[in-house]
């Protein structure tokens, strides 16, 4: 089985092909407007999907989901950051995108 590389990247570094812990510690570091944003897509150089992560000024997480094939963006709003990742990263492997091995 080949596993495709990904990475997160946000306003305070990118991690290549990060681990479930790696992108919850991005996503739980996000603060409002002043951190920005984590963007998770595929090592492309037009990625055919993509999902972007950003934290509302009441604390909630918004998660936008894009794929190229499907035309709009899937929206989503949480206050569970593990939940949030745990789902996102399942996401992303669905897509072809898997990291060898459990993060659990």
């Amino acid at each position: 089985m080949s596993v495709r590389q990904y990475r997160a990247v946000s306003g305070s570094g990118r991690v290549d092909d990060p681990s479930e812990e790696a992108l919850f510690r991005m996503v739980s570091g996000l603060e409002g407007a002043r951190s920005g944003f984590v963007v998770l897509a595929p090592e492309e150089p037009d990625p055919r999907w993509w999902a972007a992560v950003s934290r509302l000024g009441d604390g909630r997480y918004e998660v936008v989901r894009r794929e190229r094939v499907r035309g709009g963006p899937e929206i989503s709003v949480t206050r569970d950051a593990q939940g949030l990742v745990r789902e996102l990263t399942g996401w992303a492997g669905a897509r072809g995108a898997v990291r060898g091995g459990s993060s659990s």
